[in-house]
Parts: structure tokens; sequence; C-alpha cells
């Protein structure tokens, strides 16, 4: 295991874990930076239908920046963090696969701002959610209080993020932050995978135009598009995937998915 994050794959599904249990998985710089590659890498691996990111042990998915690396970190530095950052978070976001957010434990700060950027979230029970920055006196710097109050709403997007607010698992879902809660850890992960493989059973070619529909309605603002659905939906009928999912629906058995 690598000393800042684990990459396995299992069939169709890829597991990218957040591996500094010391620090509570916190991310510096290297960190980051890393994840950037590795989220090249499961791109070039186009097999790989499904992304799950979770953190290492028990206590956290990922407990926000490096404390450590901020306390010794000037203007320049900390410049630099922000836009790898932002580089990344957006590469999660826009990733070409769906992506499963699994958090197990604290998901603050930084943590909270990358789970924000996955398709799908998930916890276990024990999981707690906060932007805590305001408590350091700095902003979350990676679009946290955007995406945040683009999932739960303005209004308590407000009160977690100016009183620097922990959420529990069920609040979370009763925001609408997760879509799940898992009893266990060890059941969150099964869970997690179950997912993962349900969705990685489908066409990746409407996965991907699908995704592409949602994210940019709320993300770029583009609202219902009956011009861009129209032509979606054209070239689905272009690909052996649609053929192929007409063909088992009507003979009644599973369908086989090729990404063609």
């Amino acid at each position: 295991m690598n000393e800042g994050w684990n990459l396995d794959y299992t069939g169709k599904i890829a597991l990218l874990t957040i591996n500094r249990p010391k620090s509570m998985n916190a991310l510096n710089t290297t960190l980051v930076e890393e994840l950037d590659e590795l989220l090249t890498e499961i791109e070039s691996h186009e097999e790989v239908r499904v992304v799950i990111i979770t953190g290492s042990g028990e206590k956290a998915f990922i407990a926000g920046a490096d404390i450590d690396q901020l306390a010794t970190m000037g203007p320049r530095e900390a410049k630099y963090l922000i836009e790898i950052g932002h580089k990344v978070f957006s590469h999660i976001e826009r990733f070409r696969i769906p992506v499963i957010a699994a958090v197990n434990g604290y998901a603050l700060g930084g943590g909270l701002e990358l789970a924000l950027c996955a398709d799908i979230r998930i916890c276990s029970e024990n999981a707690k959610f906060g932007l805590p920055e305001i408590k350091l006196g700095v902003i979350p710097g990676w679009g946290g209080p955007c995406r945040l109050a683009r999932v739960i709403g303005e209004g308590r997007a407000k009160d977690m993020v100016y009183r620097g607010k922990f959420i529990n698992s069920k609040q979370a879902l009763d925001y609408g932050l997760v879509t799940e809660v898992f009893n266990s850890v060890d059941e969150l992960r099964k869970g997690a995978y179950s997912i993962a493989e349900e969705i990685a059973q489908k066409a990746p070619i409407t996965m991907a135009l699908d995704k592409d529909i949602i994210n940019s309605t709320v993300i770029d603002n583009m609202g219902i598009n009956p011009s861009r659905d129209a032509l979606a939906l054209a070239y689905c009928f272009t690909t052996e995937d649609t053929k192929e999912g007409v063909r088992a629906f009507t003979e009644k058995r599973t369908p086989d998915f090729k990404g063609r």
C-alpha cells in the first residue's frame, strides 16, 4: 500500500482509498498532486466503469487539509494548493464514469469538498460532515460552499458554513447530502461495491451521456436543452449497446453491454 493512497481494481470497479490514518486521511499538497495522476491512471483503463473513493480505517473519510502543513504555509504555497485542488476536484466532478464517495467517518473541510464532487454519496452511521474552516479564519477554498449550496440548499449551506457546524449521518440523509446510510463501515464498503456493480452493468456510453446532461444542468446552469437531448438520444441509436439493450428487453434477459 502506498504511503498516501491505495488503488485496487476489481472487475469493472476501481477502489481508491486515501491512506493516511495517522492524520485522519488529511490532504496535503503531495497527495492532492498524486490524486490527479491517479484519476488519469484510472481513465486509461477503458474497462473500468465505476470509481469508489473512501478513506482507510473507520474514523475518517478525509478530515480536511493537513493542519501541520497549513501551519507552515505562506501565501504562495496556499495559492498553489488551492489551484491544484480545484483542478483535481473538477476532474472528479467531470470524470467520464460515475464516482461514488463512501464516507466512513469524518468528512470535514476538503474531505466534504471532495465528496461533494462525487456523483453518489453514501456513508456509515458514524459519519460527520462539516466545513469548519471559519474556525481557523480561512475559507473552504475548493468550491465547497458553492457545491454544498447546490446539493442541500442555500439556507442549510450558509448555516453550516457560517457556524462551522457539523452534521451527522441522519441529518446528511435528511438534507439529501447522502442517499444511503449503513450501520457500519464494513456494511458501507459492501454497499458501495453493490451499488457500483449495479451501475457497472449498465450501458457505459448511455451512462456518460446521462452524466453529461445532469452536469450541464446543475453545474453549468444550462437547464433543459431539447436539442442536446435529441442529439444524445440519436447517438445512442448508433451504438451496439442500445441495440443489445432493446434485444435483451424483448428477450427478457439481462443485457451484456460492451461500451460500443
